[in-house]
């Protein structure tokens, strides 16, 4: 319900790039264990870039809401806080998560790469008469 332009917009900016630039610079220039903390949020930054195509999957459940009360950018704006906030520093919370979970998650979509991969070939093998 906030105006975006004079008050969304900018917030991002500063909580999703301005603050966390000043916390990597702070990061690398004291060689602190952050280091890989903050590398961890830009290549999450990247990812989410690039996953911007797919926001209108995001905003389903939020365009129900906006009947009511549009707050799809208000919550970005939470979850941002909540990533890069010193006290709260979420981003943290979310590198542990997908440092334990990342063996699971590997061996999971190898399987399905696998999978697509057996597929893909016995049809290459198919269409080259090579059964």
């Amino acid at each position: 319900m906030l105006p975006y332009y004079l008050m969304i917009l900018p917030s991002w900016i500063c909580l999703a790039i301005l603050l966390p630039l000043v916390q990597t610079f702070h990061a690398l220039q004291h060689e602190s264990a952050d280091r890989k903390l903050w590398l961890f949020y830009w290549c999450l930054y990247c990812v989410a870039s690039i996953f911007l195509y797919f926001e209108w999957l995001i905003c389903i459940p939020f365009y129900v809401i906006s009947f009511y009360v549009d707050i799809y950018y208000e919550t970005q704006l939470l979850v941002i806080f909540w990533l890069v906030y010193p006290k709260t520093l979420g981003i943290k919370n979310l590198q542990a998560l997908v440092e334990t979970q990342s063996q699971t998650i590997l061996e999971g979509g190898t399987e399905i790469v696998k999978g697509y991969a057996k597929i893909a070939y016995g049809q290459f093998l198919e269409l080259t008469g090579r059964s």
